[in-house]
């Protein structure tokens, strides 16, 4: 083996680890991160419909909005006195809704996070841990 195979040999190593990275990438993606983001989407989607079905969004919409702007400091009044007016139903309903919009949000910024870290390559720059030798 002379010099220049072995330097090639060296420099394809991270290239080669980036690469299976981004396959370890696309398999976490398409097995574990979609198919969780599809389902949280689709209960929220289906809590949404419930909601709807509940409420008249339009007319929330037209009553804040006129708070708002003769008002704009009692819009967050507004909303409590909308929601401790509501039914028990409804209460739930805007409950559940926010804990899966939280849901999505998380699941969605970790998704994210993930695709950057893999796009700058940042798991090949991370220090591996020495070994212990042994004596």
């Amino acid at each position: 083996m002379d010099v220049n195979t072995t330097a090639q040999s060296i420099n394809a190593a991270p290239r080669f680890r980036g690469q299976i990275v981004r396959q370890i990438y696309r398999v976490w993606l398409f097995r574990t991160f979609l198919p969780v983001l599809i389902i949280e989407v689709a209960i929220f989607s289906f809590i949404l419909y419930g909601l709807a079905r509940q409420v008249f969004f339009q007319r929330i919409i037209e009553n804040a909005m006129n708070v708002f702007f003769q008002n704009p400091s009692q819009i967050m009044s507004f909303f409590l006195s909308a929601f401790i007016d509501a039914g028990l139903g409804t209460k739930v309903l805007v409950v559940a809704v926010i804990v899966a919009l939280a849901f999505v949000i998380r699941q969605i910024t970790q998704g994210l996070l993930r695709f950057i870290l893999v796009r700058q390559n940042y798991f090949a720059k991370v220090p591996q841990e020495a070994k212990p030798s042994k004596s």
